[in-house]
């Protein structure tokens, strides 16, 4: 059967061709994996880039596609597996579908899981198959209910600088200056049929009464509401890597220290930074301390900001997490709460970071430590030791964090060929007395639990033949 690319070039695949090139998001050569869930953006991305690559407008692209069924709509979603293996064999591509387990799941919970599985999975299929890429269908569409979703909470510029075109160097979304009545006509031409999500008719969840009711009632004042959406998101996210630069030159010049779950800054120099910028750099603190960005409020920078600020002498706010921010003398410190007790709440369960190299204090002379290494397959060889794991740095993003186990954790334990298996599970089948579970670290990395120090690795973090960077953790004890 001849290829789509035999066929007239339509105007969005010039379209896609030119931003692609502009953006520079898709080298030659590159291999890329298509996010594919059956619906018109992800089955025009697909369509696009075959077409674009057959056409030598990509030269050497590779493309695989990946589908995530989650059941929730029980045959429905079983068709849409189907549909999306049979796209594959028309377009001759691979096609990769598995299964998420969200049983139990419901709301914000099980979209976060959701997400959480899917990136997991693409990153697993990236690291076995030597993908370079991955690229999602989010078009123009997209980005502007996003930023309409971030206005209504209350944000920043980086709220309203919406979806990014590419995120941690291999996250590609080449359609998102695209609308999607744009695809459709493209499919259209194309004879492409794709799937229809019965779920997104729904008014549940807040994006859906975005996109049915809202927008089209601001679209009456500008019928072009998308297009200027699209243009600010671009002029703030360029804006805000301005802002990134200027926030890491101020925080090099006033850090005093920044050592696992703890930072200090000079206080003068932070007193006489302009006020946005403080913001940012509580944020930033705070990160740093707790490992991610995650449970901090306007409220609470407010508070922070009053005590760093406003006031003289010592003072301090509690904050989430057993995190103490506050002034002492002329410097101004955000650390974990290192008053809790093993027994208790220890200061890592929140999750605190641990630097490469460097190490994490667990208490009662107990540590986590990483070192970087030379990977050598041969210094492996002598089998599993419960008390450290190599792990591949290349997937670590070398942003490692130290925490206690979470409701709902999961991982893929070395020896079961990938397959995922809860941590509670894993706990009850090695005899983990209940009262011991919260004292176990567990090492995470963006990409889920790196090691379940003491016991297990993961498999998607294990070291490979072809691996030129590893990380080798440690759990060690006081002699």
């Amino acid at each position: 059967m001849a290829t789509i690319a035999a066929r007239r070039q339509h105007a969005f695949v010039r379209r896609v061709g030119v931003e692609l090139q502009r953006q520079g998001l898709i080298p030659a050569n590159a291999r890329v994996l298509v996010a594919v869930s059956g619906g018109p953006d992800s089955v025009g991305l697909l369509a696009v880039l075959q077409e674009l690559g057959h056409s030598r407008h990509i030269p050497g692209l590779a493309l695989h596609a990946a589908h995530m069924n989650y059941g929730l709509r029980g045959r429905e979603s079983d068709e849409d597996a189907a549909f999306v293996s049979r796209l594959g064999t028309r377009f001759g591509i691979p096609v990769h579908v598995e299964r998420a387990d969200l049983d139990g799941l419901r709301g914000a919970s099980l979209q976060a899981h959701a997400r959480h599985c899917r990136y997991a999975f693409f990153e697993r299929l990236c690291r076995s198959h030597g993908l370079s890429h991955i690229a999602t269908g989010h078009t123009a569409d997209d980005q502007a209910e996003t930023i309409l979703m971030w206005l209504l909470r209350g944000c920043g510029p980086k709220g309203l600088a919406g979806i990014p075109i590419m995120r941690e160097g291999r996250i590609i979304r080449p359609l998102l200056h695209v609308r999607r009545s744009e695809i459709l006509d493209y499919l259209a031409t194309r004879a492409l049929t794709y799937r229809s999500d019965s779920s997104n008719a729904t008014r549940i969840y807040q994006r859906n009464r975005i996109r049915h009711d809202l927008l089209p009632q601001l679209q009456a004042f500008n019928p072009r509401l998308v297009e200027a959406f699209v243009r600010t998101a671009e002029l703030l996210r360029e804006e805000a890597a301005l802002l990134e630069e200027v926030e890491q030159a101020q925080w090099s010049a006033i850090l005093i220290e920044s050592t696992p779950g703890r930072v200090v800054l000079d206080g003068e120099g932070f007193a006489q930074t302009p006020v946005a910028l403080q913001r940012r750099l509580v944020r930033r603190a705070w990160k740093a301390v707790r490992g991610n960005s995650a449970g901090l409020t306007y409220r609470h920078v407010a508070s922070v900001l009053r005590q760093f600020v406003e006031r003289t002498g010592e003072a301090s706010v509690n904050l989430p997490g057993g995190i103490c921010a506050g002034r002492l003398g002329n410097r101004v410190i955000m650390e974990s709460d290192h008053r809790q007790t093993m027994d208790d709440d220890p200061p890592w369960e929140a999750g605190v970071p641990l630097p490469v190299p460097g190490s994490v204090a667990l208490g009662q002379g107990r540590r986590v430590r990483a070192e970087v290494a030379s990977h050598s397959p041969e210094a492996e060889d002598a089998g599993p030791d419960r008390l450290r794991f190599t792990m591949c740095a290349d997937v670590s993003q070398t942003t490692l964090i130290v925490r206690r186990r979470q409701p709902g954790d999961w991982f893929c334990p070395t020896g079961m060929a990938g397959r995922k298996k809860k941590l509670q599970d894993f706990f009850v089948d090695q005899k983990v007395p209940r009262r011991r579970r919260d004292q176990v670290p567990l090492v995470v990395a963006p990409g889920g639990i790196v090691w379940v120090g003491g016991y297990r690795g993961d498999e998607r973090f294990r070291l490979r033949s072809h691996t030129s960077r590893s990380v080798r953790l440690f759990l060690e004890e006081d002699e």
